[in-house]
């Protein structure tokens, strides 16, 4: 099935292909300057299940010298085989897919595809989304309420190695990233075994390995596992750090 999409400026032909994407063959793709030097355009990759997002950004995109919508698709499950095939060098992800958590998308497009950035797309209220997007490797971020000229200087800034944050949500993103950084510190707490979370407050409180093992009746190798344990699971990497946290948790007083 062909689709025509036609603009002022420039006509992409959509065509239908089996797995449901739309794959965009632009007109201008062979663009050049008033000199004959060829210009260099940045594909994009739009992943988004409503169609008149996608539309709109593939109409905006039609537009520019510098841009170019090599392919759209709904679906978490497209979105792979896809960037597999074509390469983008960048991808407009929707957050909020229907058949798929889009953050293990984006973790796979990190492993698998390092050289494709990413550049989230989410609502407003979707604050938790878009920090768990940004460390999990994203570029950058954009509401879907963005205006046109945002959208294009979010794509500029990223393709040329940058990363782009979108003002309004700055302050909202790094109260989240703190919310999470405490979640992340009180699982990992939730994680210590009595005893290793016994053998940090003695650490705290300045005893060796030789002492801990007095004190808990147990051999110093068995102290030497838990201190590696807790170490490891707190992201430790020394006694100083592990009386800090311990210190910050109050599990001792000064």
């Amino acid at each position: 099935m062909k689709t025509v999409y036609d603009s002022a400026n420039a006509m992409a032909v959509g065509l239908r292909t089996e797995n449901g994407m739309n794959q965009m063959t632009d007109t201008r793709e062979n663009r050049v300057s008033d000199r004959g030097a060829a210009r260099l355009v940045t594909s994009v990759l739009i992943v988004d299940d409503y169609p008149l997002l996608r539309h709109g950004l593939r109409n905006l995109l039609s537009e520019q010298d510098d841009i170019a919508a090599v392919a759209e698709v709904s679906t978490a499950e497209d979105v792979l085989p896809t960037v597999a095939k074509l390469r983008p060098d960048i991808i407009l992800l929707d957050l909020d897919l229907p058949d798929s958590d889009a953050l293990e998308v984006l973790n796979h497009l990190r492993q698998h595809h390092p050289r494709c950035k990413v550049i989230a797309m989410a609502g407003p209220d979707d604050v938790s989304s878009l920090a768990n997007a940004v460390q999990k490797g994203a570029a950058g971020y954009l509401l879907k309420t963005a205006s046109a000229p945002l959208i294009l200087a979010a794509i500029r800034t990223v393709a040329q190695g940058g990363t782009w944050l979108q003002r309004e949500m700055t302050g909202k993103l790094f109260e989240e990233f703190n919310r999470l950084a405490q979640s992340r510190r009180q699982d990992a707490d939730a994680a210590l075994t009595q005893r290793e979370t016994e053998v940090l407050t003695l650490i705290a409180q300045g005893l060796k390995n030789r002492e801990i093992a007095e004190r808990l009746y147990i051999s110093q190798r068995t102290v030497k596992v838990h201190v590696s344990n807790l170490f490891r699971k707190l992201g430790l990497n020394d006694r100083v750090q592990a009386t800090r946290y311990a210190i910050r948790h109050r599990l001792v007083t000064l």
